[in-house]
């Protein structure tokens, strides 16, 4: 006979078994065992939970058992949006993981789940639901109150639908009259997300709702990204709804200068037909734009610098040696090679030059960078660090609250961000109370 402590744990397992596999009949055996007749089956039931401190509702709802989950909440009176300690999940938000529980998502919104309940990383039962791309989920919670508009660690359930690709779960969200232009961390929008996941049908839905084509960082707009990215089949849609191919970008380049660069003729082609003449490129055609920087290129390589003849690879490693040699302004050459060499926009040598500015003291440079990194990688905890640090060079120190702020929520375990928010907060109610 087993030890009544061993017996006891193997009950509980057991009434989570049973209510995964939505054996009602067995589980209320296993809990009026548990309880052992003193008539407080809902409280044996309540301190049962995993290893995760999930408990039988949470369970019974992962699984889509929703006669488990009415016996729960209608006869045992558990509260239908209790918490998992560890996670912060809720019984709604273990559901809508899975297309096979509809009916008990549904369920639990007619009894009073809350559609806009966080879990501890900020993640709402919607921007679950769109990151796994259930369109019946997301119409359901939305249909229920769901907020569109909600921010999560992912953005708003827009940005999710961006990042993840999910075309019709976005369509869903716009029909909803979700904010197309709606900033994340203050300089992301969905369309913005949208180009950096190389999803052409969310930019084409994005831009049919209305979407800013001229909403960019600076002059980093969506055309530039597409330029740096080389998202050839992108450049129509994004110029049929209005993006200028005459605005450069904050080095002066225009997106015909970009792609010309890199070599990609396909891109000059599309772009040329819509560019203004480059005063300085004396045959203006795709022949010409093409022929012209890559004799630009060419020069650069052979008479200006040797560091021109470096490889990639190259550039990057003495790059590094020389940040780590305090050399900061050879360094800053180094990675501008590089940048230039990169077949794309390349967020690690934007950081990596935004540093040493910082270190040389040129905040308006190091801005710059770290403003065009986190364009390329808005979910880059070292981007916001790199903007933070150039707004606090620039005594902006509001805005550096913010980049750090942005950067936490991002990594909330990261110390050195934690340290910095700090010290921006203390000059911020410095500058203000002078």
């Amino acid at each position: 006979m087993a030890p009544p402590l061993v017996g006891c744990k193997l009950h509980r397992h057991r009434l989570l078994q049973a209510a995964a596999h939505g054996d009602l009949r067995r589980f209320k055996r296993i809990a009026s065992a548990l309880d052992g007749g003193k008539g407080r089956i809902r409280e044996a039931v309540e301190v049962v939970v995993d290893g995760n401190g999930a408990g039988a509702l949470h369970v019974a709802a992962a699984h889509g058992r929703t006669r488990v989950c009415a016996y729960l909440v209608e006869e045992l009176q558990m509260d239908v949006n209790d918490t998992a300690v560890l996670s912060g999940d809720t019984p709604l938000t273990y559901a809508v993981r899975s297309k096979k529980n509809v009916d008990a998502v549904r369920y639990l919104l007619d009894h009073d789940a809350d559609p806009n309940k966080r879990v501890h990383h900020g993640c709402t039962p919607l921007s679950i639901a769109v990151g796994k791309g259930i369109c019946v989920m997301v119409e359901l919670l939305l249909s229920k109150g769901a907020d569109v508009n909600s921010l999560s660690c992912g953005g708003t359930p827009l940005h999710v639908a961006a990042m993840e690709n999910h075309g019709a779960v976005m369509k869903i969200l716009l029909d909803y009259n979700a904010d197309c232009n709606k900033e994340f961390f203050i300089l992301f929008t969905p369309l913005f997300t949208a180009l950096r996941a190389r999803s052409l049908n969310c930019v084409k839905h994005l831009i049919k709702a209305g979407a800013d084509v001229m909403k960019g960082i600076h002059k980093f707009t969506p055309l530039i990204l597409a330029a740096y990215e080389g998202l050839t089949d992108f450049y129509e849609c994004l110029l049929e709804a209005g993006a200028d191919p005459n605005v450069p970008d904050d080095s002066g380049l225009l997106p015909i200068e970009i792609a010309a660069f890199q070599n990609r003729r396909k891109d000059v082609e599309i772009l040329f037909r819509v560019t203004s003449r480059i005063p300085s490129v004396h045959d203006w055609s795709v022949d010409g734009v093409l022929t012209f920087f890559k004799y630009v290129k060419s020069f650069l390589t052979d008479q200006d610098d040797p560091m021109y003849k470096m490889d990639l690879a190259d550039l990057k490693l003495e790059g590094s040696k020389a940040y780590n040699e305090k050399d900061y302004s050879t360094a800053v050459k180094l990675y501008s090679v590089a940048i230039m060499k990169a077949d794309s926009g390349d967020a690690t040598l934007l950081s990596n030059r935004s540093l040493c500015f910082i270190r040389m003291g040129e905040g308006d440079k190091a801005l710059v960078d770290a403003e065009a990194c986190r364009a390329l990688q808005p979910y880059w905890p070292k981007a916001c660090f790199r903007q933070g640090a150039a707004h606090m060079l620039l005594k902006d120190y509001e805005k550096a609250c913010d980049a750090f702020l942005d950067g936490l929520k991002l990594d909330p375990a990261n110390d050195e961000m934690e340290n910095a928010l700090r010290e921006a907060l203390n000059s911020f109610k410095i500058s203000r109370a002078t």
